[in-house]
Parts: structure tokens; C-alpha cells; sequence
């Protein structure tokens, strides 16, 4: 019979599997041209992927729930979330300039490259290496901004690129200090998208849309100075 820590390593992997559900509903939104309900199924995949690799290192699943690699199956259904489905979006909701195609499948490409890269998580640093394949927010906020095809896809080609830059971005669930700080705006930019979601077209949609920015954008900040601050550090203890 199992034990109790056999039991729960096997509902945190249930947890993470419970992804699939809202992909499920995701795809079957998008298909018909509910995009919001798309985005808000979107949303509670990040949610999932947020908190389950917390509850993964808490219960050791690597050790309570062997027989399923969890890393695995996160990948197979992030891949999902963050990357198929948004692209799928972003061809059902013609948000993208001509050539279409191209640009999808060059994102799709990238992202493939980043999830299978040995070096794509610095797990033990905090950090990610390259873009982090965030289509699912970066989808969010083109659809709900209303922004022009052709700069949507000269974005998304720039973030692709991103992907194959060597620059470092946080890895909030295993940073060793600033992560309380980096959990509370992330709750509260979660809040603030929500009712983004849940409001009309408006004048007040926009706002709170650009208001929910300003922790991106220190999560960029924060990320960038972070991983030059490390290089620094690194380099100064090679030439002691």
C-alpha cells in the first residue's frame, strides 16, 4: 500500500496534470472565438504552473512519486499553455500581420529550442537563460490592448529572438532573496489582469492594463540588473 508521502507526491503530479483541463477549455474558446474566456483558462494555467513546483519541492516528489518525472510533464503541458495555445490565438484572433505562418511557426521553433536547451533553467542561480517563452501574457495584453497587427508581430519576432540571447531572467520560485517581494506584486498584477478581463472595452480597461505593466516591467528590470550583478560577481572571484 502507499504511504501518505506516496500519496500526496501523487496529487501534486495530479495537480499539475489538472492543467490540462483548462488547456482543454482553452483550445475549445479559442476555436469558437471566445477569446477572453481563452485568456481567463490561460490564466489559471499560470496559476498552476505558479505554485505546483512549490508543492513539488515540498513533498519531494522526485522521491514520493518516482515513477512520474514531474519535469516531464510540466514541459509537456507549459509547452501547451505557454506557447501552442497562445499561438493559436493570436492565428484565430488575426492579431498578426502577414506572413502569418512565418512568424508562428519562428516562434514555436524558438520556444521549442528554449524548453529543450539543458541550460534553459538556472534553477540553483534563480535564474532562466533567454526569453521565457511567456506567450500566454505577452498574448493577454496584445489582445486586450488592442495593439496594431504589424507591431504584434514585430514583437513577437523580437521576443523569439530573445530567446536565443544568453541574457538571464528570474526564476521567482527559486530565488534566494527578493522572492516575498517578487510573490506580492505578482498576486496583485494576477488581481489587476483579472479585472482587466472582466471589464468592457474602456477607457478604464486601458488604465488598469497599464497600470498591471509596471510589474513586468520591474520584473525585466529586476531580472537584467540581478544577472549583471551576478557576471560581475562571478568575474571579480575569477581574478582574485
Amino acid at each position: 500500500m502507499p504511504s501518505r508521502a506516496n500519496l500526496q507526491g501523487y496529487l501534486v503530479h495530479a495537480y499539475t496534470a489538472s492543467t490540462l483541463l483548462f488547456v482543454a477549455l482553452a483550445a475549445q474558446w479559442i476555436l469558437a472565438g471566445s477569446f477572453r474566456l481563452a485568456l481567463a483558462a490561460l490564466a489559471v494555467t499560470i496559476v498552476i504552473d505558479a505554485t505546483d513546483g512549490s508543492l513539488a519541492r515540498r513533498y519531494r516528489v522526485k522521491e514520493t512519486a518516482a515513477a512520474i518525472d514531474g519535469s516531464t510533464l510540466d514541459n509537456i503541458i507549459d509547452f501547451t499553455s505557454y506557447v501552442v495555445l497562445p499561438m493559436l490565438l493570436l492565428l484565430r484572433a488575426e492579431l498578426l500581420a502577414p506572413p502569418v505562418a512565418l512568424t508562428v511557426a519562428f516562434a514555436m521553433f524558438s520556444s521549442a529550442f528554449g524548453f529543450s536547451r539543458t541550460t534553459a533553467k538556472l534553477a540553483d542561480e534563480g535564474f532562466f537563460v533567454g526569453f521565457p517563452s511567456y506567450w500566454s501574457i505577452v498574448v493577454f495584453y496584445l489582445y486586450l490592448l488592442g495593439t496594431p497587427p504589424l507591431f504584434n508581430t514585430l514583437l513577437v519576432f523580437a521576443l523569439s529572438l530573445l530567446v536565443f540571447v544568453p541574457v538571464r531572467f528570474l526564476y521567482v520560485s527559486r530565488m534566494t532573496w527578493g522572492r516575498s517581494l517578487h510573490v506580492g506584486l505578482g498576486v496583485l498584477w494576477t488581481a489587476l489582469c483579472l479585472v482587466a478581463l472582466a471589464l468592457e472595452p474602456s477607457t478604464l480597461r486601458t488604465l488598469v492594463l497599464v497600470v498591471s505593466l509596471v510589474y513586468p516591467a520591474f520584473y525585466t528590470v529586476d531580472s537584467l540588473q540581478r544577472d549583471l550583478g551576478t557576471r560581475r560577481a562571478r568575474r571579480e572571484a575569477m581574478t582574485d
